[in-house]
């Protein structure tokens, strides 16, 4: 059973229900702005700013999908697709 560090808290990686709930939590932080760091540089001809942010909002929504799906099969439930979600 490894277990990895995810925003502070232990997740078990077997666990794909634990780590997708890991990281919709980290998804939630990027996108209030705390997870970019920001860095200013000087020079006597001008100053700069950079944010830097630790990785994407859509690759984090596209392993949270995956992870959502591995869940439902773990847990024996069915993940409706978003094309038979809508109804006319």
């Amino acid at each position: 059973m490894a277990t990895v560090k995810i925003n502070g808290t232990a997740v078990d990686i077997d666990d794909p229900c634990a780590m997708a709930s890991a990281l919709r939590a980290v998804r939630l932080k990027r996108i209030a702005g705390e997870a970019v760091e920001e860095s200013e540089i000087q020079s006597p001809v001008g100053k700069r700013r950079i944010k830097l942010a630790t990785t994407s909002i859509s690759d984090l929504e596209q392993e949270i999908a995956r992870l959502e799906t591995a869940c439902a099969v773990k847990n024996g439930t069915r993940r409706v697709g978003r094309r038979w979600s809508l109804r006319f």
